[in-house]
């Protein structure tokens, strides 16, 4: 159980589906589409995006310029401007697997729309996990439908971030498991299995980012799919900020790891998860998003 098995990050569901149960004996565990999020190949700092931004390149960025058109950079209820965390072009999001192998995704969740640009901006100090975060702006989610590419805008100066981030990544084919924190009280075998497959998976993509330095596997960033800490903690929350209606649920937007990139933008290397209620996502109700920043 302890050799590294290399994940089949790019394959179509049959092949993902047949390598965790190669792992993880439990039918209950399975993998669910979720394209993942990497810098690979692209230089750090702004000019490349700057260059091929305007020329309608579908990429996103992590910190940096935010996209346009922005009337006013986001502050919390103190004033203090909000980071720019993240721009995602939607249209390479819809476009990261062909459709013939997002087909083969049985219970495939997606729903974010499929063209203009969602950006999250952040105080990084608000973890989520009180009402009353909201009400204090402590973040923005925005969909921005039609971005007007010939220019980006630059975040305020009296903006104070732990680490000065630009870094163009895209989207590539990929899929989540659930984190083994969501199996401490199943038995040491699934917990170990579950641990195990998660380990192997974050470390082929480690591999694929070209990150071979770090001692413990790395979580990645990613689209949809599962959160890297315990469902149950985030739904817990969730249940007391953003009450749901009948047959509502709530989806994993994003989840962006602080352990590369943006090290130490969320605490002592936490994860940033974006939810929304399935449905304020179908109405594209991204201002009702919430955020979670988790160390627990």
């Amino acid at each position: 159980m302890s050799k590294f098995s290399m994940a089949p990050v790019h394959a179509p569901y049959p092949a993902a589906h047949e390598w965790l149960r190669g792992i993880v004996t439990d039918d209950s565990v399975d993998v669910a589409y979720s394209p993942v999020i990497t810098e690979q190949s692209f230089e750090p700092g702004d000019q490349e995006l700057r260059e091929v931004w305007p020329e309608g390149a579908q990429l996103c960025w992590f910190g940096g310029p935010a996209a346009a058109p922005l009337e006013r950079w986001p502050r919390n209820g103190n004033g203090e401007p909000l980071a720019h965390v993240i721009a995602l072009d939607l249209a390479m999001v819809d476009g990261t697997a062909h459709p013939v192998d997002k087909a083969s995704w049985p219970g495939r969740r997606e729903g974010l729309p499929k063209a203009g640009v969602l950006e999250v901006f952040h105080d990084l100090q608000s973890f989520g996990f009180e009402a009353q975060d909201k009400a204090d702006r402590c973040w923005v989610v925005r969909w921005v439908p039609e971005p007007d590419r010939s220019v980006l805008v630059d975040a305020p100066t009296d903006l104070d971030t732990p680490t000065e981030v630009c870094q163009v990544a895209l989207t590539l084919n990929g899929f989540t498991i659930p984190g083994g924190h969501n199996f401490v009280g199943s038995g040491r075998r699934l917990f170990d299995q579950v641990e195990k497959a998660g380990s192997d998976l974050q470390r082929t993509w480690m591999y694929q980012r070209q990150i071979g330095d770090a001692v413990e596997p790395l979580p990645y960033s990613h689209v949809y799919g599962h959160p890297h800490r315990n469902q149950a903690v985030a739904v817990e929350v969730l249940e007391q900020v953003l009450p749901l209606e009948a047959d509502d649920q709530y989806r994993l937007i994003l989840g962006i790891e602080s352990w590369t990139l943006l090290a130490g933008w969320f605490g002592d290397a936490g994860n940033l998860e974006v939810w929304m209620r399935q449905s304020d996502l179908d109405a594209q109700r991204f201002d009702e998003a919430w955020c979670l920043i988790r160390t627990d």
